[in-house]
């Protein structure tokens, strides 16, 4: 194995829907979204790409570089950063949850985190994207590659969840994963500056997975 492959191989299975990352358990609205009848498996692939270009693009790809440039003190302060831009006050508790679950995870696997990240965990401010660009920093991954990682985790996410809930198959995903990959690279290879903050506009899955929804699968 030369070195060069090693990041590559790390990422192929720190991308994949069976890594134990925290987000098995959540859809981040899709359940709803799909109940609610605002979204199917003709318009699913849509919604991921939107959730890509808004949620990933102008929240998590910022969140997650500076969880990935970060240590100490700077990263800790970074977290109550990302904590105080999160409105929606489910989502901010879901994305602690999912940390939490990335923590235990990287403990699991013996990954060290920095101790900026684990202040935050006591804080209760251990965002899961900032969280996961700590952890997959301490894996080795160089930024665009982490970059690369969490977004096609999100597809993949997202898409292991419409199979979840019977809306898509496992040909249907991989022929929609084929269609976002162009936009995964582009929106991807968009490096964060380092002052850069994070913004996102998502009413819809907001909206969705806020709503109090008896029976669900899913956390959100």
């Amino acid at each position: 194995m030369s070195a060069d492959s090693l990041p590559v191989i790390r990422a192929m299975q720190l991308a994949d829907s069976g890594f134990p990352s925290g987000v098995f358990a959540f859809s981040w609205g899709l359940e709803s979204a799909l109940a609610d009848g605002q979204v199917d498996r003709h318009s699913l692939c849509d919604w991921v790409a939107t959730e890509l270009r808004t949620r990933w693009h102008g929240f998590d790809r910022v969140a997650l570089a500076g969880g990935h440039r970060l240590s100490g003190a700077a990263l800790a302060a970074w977290c109550e950063t990302i904590d105080t831009m999160m409105p929606v006050e489910r989502l901010r508790r879901d994305s602690v949850q999912a940390g939490e679950a990335l923590f235990a995870s990287a403990r699991a696997v013996r990954i060290a985190l920095d101790p900026g990240a684990t202040e935050a965990e006591r804080a209760g401010t251990g965002h899961f994207p900032v969280v996961h660009g700590d952890f997959l920093r301490a894996c080795g991954l160089d930024l665009p590659t982490a970059l690369m990682t969490s977004a096609y985790g999100m597809a993949r996410g997202a898409f292991s969840a419409a199979v979840r809930l019977g809306v898509s198959g496992a040909i249907a995903t991989q022929r929609d994963l084929l269609t976002l990959a162009p936009l995964l690279a582009e929106l991807s290879a968009d490096i964060p500056d380092d002052d850069a903050l994070p913004s996102g506009f998502m009413p819809l899955s907001d909206i969705a997975l806020m709503r109090p929804r008896d029976g669900r699968l899913f956390i959100n």
